[in-house]
């Protein structure tokens, strides 16, 4: 396939805002653009530490969101298309230099 060689040897590089954090615009790299959104996601929670249960002890989600526009609400990558397959940064034709944002979502117990 013509986009995994694309990034064999080039660095994938995103710039990644964490919300409620001071992560602001990091450069991270990502490894692989083919893993899905949801494994990215528990990368990020991993190699950031992020809390995986907010102070009332609810767990949290997160989720990774476009960011179009500057000062625009972030648009969500959903971890399935609507026939149920896992989509990927690829899938949503994420490139270098893209920003995106990890929103951290309570669930109330």
């Amino acid at each position: 396939m013509a986009t995994e060689e694309m990034y064999e040897d080039d660095e994938f590089i995103i710039n990644l805002t964490i919300d409620g954090t001071e992560y602001e615009e990091v450069e991270v790299k990502v490894t692989d653009p083919n893993k899905t959104i949801r494994d990215q996601i528990t990368s990020i929670v991993s190699v950031f530490e992020l809390p995986k249960i907010d102070n009332g002890g609810n767990p949290i989600q997160y989720l990774l969101g476009q960011i179009m526009e500057e000062g625009e609400e972030p648009e969500i990558l959903e971890f399935e298309d609507e026939d149920g397959r896992e989509q990927a940064l690829i899938d949503y034709n994420i490139q270098p230099g893209d920003h995106l944002s990890l929103i951290s979502v309570p669930i109330a117990g």
